[in-house]
């Protein structure tokens, strides 16, 4: 059995979630900070009428990221609540890739607390390193 990843770079690190989690992907999008909010969430933006909550996912797992983004690009995850929206930032888009569910493996024991405890799983790919995220215990948490 096989499940489709959506894949992006973050900090230099190739992350994915599950395909079917995620909404959309957005391309330079315009969002208004938050003053006072938590750290990892980096403010609001409107998405044809719907108010999404943008995170900093670099920030929440621990990703060194120093990338000075122009043009920001955001995937839009489904809402298990309607209208609750919510998207984080990225680098740049991957592919979606289709993997063998007996390819996961469990994160290392060596991994943070913070970061693994957001990490689902990890892939070895052919030339990388393939780091699955739960985002549902990101943003459900938040």
């Amino acid at each position: 059995m096989t499940e489709k990843i959506l894949t992006f770079y973050l900090g230099g690190s190739l992350l994915g979630i599950n395909l079917k989690l995620a909404k959309e992907l957005n391309r330079n999008i315009t969002y208004t900070p938050v003053p006072g909010s938590q750290p990892h969430i980096i403010g609001f933006f409107n998405m044809r009428g719907q108010v999404v909550t943008l995170f900093d996912l670099a920030k929440l797992i621990g990703i060194n990221d120093v990338n000075a983004r122009e043009g920001l690009i955001c995937i839009i995850l489904k809402s298990p609540k309607a209208p609750d929206q919510v998207g984080f930032l990225i680098d740049r888009p991957g592919d979606v890739i289709e993997i063998d569910i007996e390819e996961y493996e469990r994160p290392p024991a060596n991994v943070g607390i913070v970061e693994g405890e957001f990490i689902d799983s990890v892939v070895k790919l052919k030339d990388e390193l393939l780091i699955v995220i739960n985002p549902d215990k990101i943003f459900i948490k938040q």
